[in-house]
């Protein structure tokens, strides 16, 4: 079975290795190398326009290898068309929740000062009890917000963005506001 798959990949480079130049460059030979001799590279098709150089005439039959070549073409860069902005408003936005995030962060941290009598309902105790881990987790909570707002914007869909952090703010508002209500009740030790 190998050797069969090795027999037609060896029959294909053996099948391209034999050049055949076109009638009409004016040559009929067979050429067997896999080596393309510098006639063949340098010779131009017979009614293809030669570049224009300063100074020199060519003639439609005359080349000089150098002048004729494969010219890549170059094409302009094409101009990403920006998905729309955030605007005020949208930043206005973000800044509360990134500010509630902290406000939600300090409260947290008194709270669990005063052991006795807070405790956290919701996130697990060992990342609550982690400073650095709860403040990379407040972190995290802020990024992916603003990636998540920014994405929606981007893919014209700023209405749903908007709606969404409305209610995003408005809980976190809420919520801070319970736990900072809810210190200012505890009993003073």
């Amino acid at each position: 079975m190998n050797h069969t798959r090795i027999g037609l990949v060896l029959a294909a480079v053996l099948a391209f290795s034999f050049v055949v130049p076109c009638h009409a460059q004016g040559s009929s030979s067979l050429v067997s190398s896999s080596l393309v001799s510098s006639s063949l590279v340098s010779s131009s098709l017979v009614e293809a326009p030669l570049p224009a150089e300063s100074g020199a005439t060519a003639q439609p039959g005359e080349t000089d290898g150098a002048s004729m070549g494969i010219f890549p073409v170059e094409r302009a860069p094409e101009a990403r068309e920006k998905g729309p902005r955030l605007n005020a408003l949208d930043w206005s936005m973000l800044g509360a929740a990134a500010s509630l995030r902290v406000l939600d962060f300090t409260s947290t941290e008194k709270a669990l000062s005063q052991p006795q009598f807070f405790h956290e309902a919701i996130l697990p105790q060992a990342l609550v009890k982690n400073k650095p881990a709860f403040a990379a987790f407040q972190a995290g909570t802020v990024a992916l917000n603003y990636e998540a707002y920014r994405l929606l914007v981007r893919h014209h869909m700023r209405s749903l963005a908007q709606v969404s952090q409305y209610v995003y703010v408005g809980t976190m508002t809420f919520q801070v506001a319970h736990n900072y209500q809810l210190l200012g009740d505890a009993p003073a030790n």
